[in-house]
């Protein structure tokens, strides 16, 4: 399985219409992982959604770094909580075929 194309640092900032400082910044503090493509350095399309986000809660919304952190762990938070449940629903599915497979044979 190939890894995704990685777009470089200056490209996302240009993208982004932010200094790469900046980007750099998110880095320092943990919000984004970087990834290195040979001698490229950059960003997975995943983390380019998550800077995007990123920059939107700082620009649209006002946000300060507190901020924006505390969102981002409440997004992995809810996802996790969201993939817990769905792990459930699928388990009490197959509680409720196998109950109804053998009241089918009884």
């Amino acid at each position: 399985m190939s890894q995704p194309p990685i777009i470089s640092r200056d490209e996302v900032a240009r993208r982004l219409s932010v200094p790469v400082r900046v980007l750099v910044r998110y880095e320092a503090r943990g919000l984004v992982g970087v990834a290195r493509d040979g001698a490229v350095e950059g960003y997975a399309p995943a983390e380019i959604r998550r800077l995007s986000s990123i920059v939107s809660y700082q620009r649209d919304l006002g946000m300060n770094l507190a901020g924006v952190e505390a969102v981002l762990k409440l997004r992995a938070y809810l996802a996790d909580l969201h993939r817990q449940l769905g792990d459930l629903a699928a388990r009490l599915n197959e509680v409720v075929a196998d109950s109804t497979d053998h009241d089918d044979h009884a």
